[in-house]
């Protein structure tokens, strides 16, 4: 438990702790009382602690503020040299909480990117040095995209999907591509732009997952495209069988980099 402090002042100054949130409060009456670190902090803030992986231009949420001060604030946030750039202000009311999105303005290469807001009430402001975030703006970027097939599926129906794995590298260089689809599907069928690709069914019979290894020369953009189908399952039965959410895929993975894509889902329901 940490002290709040209120004396009398001309002006009204707040010190950050260590932690990422107010401890110490200075202000126009002489009273004293206790409060919690953390959840009753006046402003709560965290950053992501995996790295962003972000191309000049992109933008990503990259804070989470929680306003405590029981008023209404306004929060303008900053970066050295805008290397992440903040539509400002964002405003909160009592009590709201709420993830910040900034644009990163950046050339290729690895940042550790300190973070400062300033708050504004009715009664007061301040000057918060928050937390920083870790951003990879890499020599290469990976993505899947949904080119045909429903994101809602009914239970016990086929379906069929096809999604497509993009690459985009300003370097050129060669990349191993690795990704992995779930057992409930069958390939039927894979096209890449160019590079050599193989597939592997690690497990037996219908419960084994098919593993992709494409090798590709990427300078440029270069996709990979790939159809699946849900098949029968050991029992059966026409997956899906039970309602839920499903990944067509796991995130793909450009070997040796530690570069994921976003995965596609896809629901099921009765």
């Amino acid at each position: 438990m940490k002290k709040l402090l209120i004396i009398l002042a001309a002006t009204l100054v707040l010190v950050l702790g260590s932690s990422g949130n107010f401890r110490e409060y200075y202000g126009a009456r002489g009273v004293a009382v206790n409060i919690a670190d953390n959840n009753s902090s006046y402003i709560g803030f965290e950053c992501p602690e995996m790295t962003l992986y972000l191309a000049n231009g992109d933008s990503t949420g990259v804070i989470s503020v929680k306003n405590n001060l029981g008023e209404d604030v306004e929060l303008y946030f900053s970066t050295p040299n805008d290397i992440l750039t903040f539509s400002n202000p964002t405003f909160l009311y009592a009590g709201e909480e709420k993830l910040v999105e900034a644009e990163f303005r950046g050339s290729q290469g690895e940042y550790t990117i300190p973070i400062d807001i300033e708050a504004f009430w009715d009664n007061g402001s301040a000057k918060i040095p928050a937390c920083s975030v870790k951003v990879v703006d890499p020599a290469v970027r990976m993505s899947k995209v949904l080119l045909s097939g429903n994101t809602t599926v009914p239970l016990f129906t086929r379906e069929v999907w096809k999604f497509r794995i993009l690459v985009e590298s300003d370097a050129g260089d060669n990349y191993t591509i690795l990704d992995t689809i779930p057992a409930e599907f069958e390939v039927l069928s894979i096209a890449a732009s160019d590079g050599s690709f193989a597939t592997h069914h690690p497990g037996a019979g219908r419960s084994c997952t098919t593993k992709i290894v494409w090798d590709v020369y990427v300078e440029g953009t270069e996709f990979m495209d790939v159809t699946i189908a849900t098949k029968h399952n050991p029992a059966g039965k026409q997956e899906f069988t039970s309602p839920g959410s499903y990944n067509l895929n796991d995130g793909a993975e450009i070997k040796g980099l530690g570069i994921v894509s976003n995965p596609i889902i896809v629901k099921a329901v009765r």
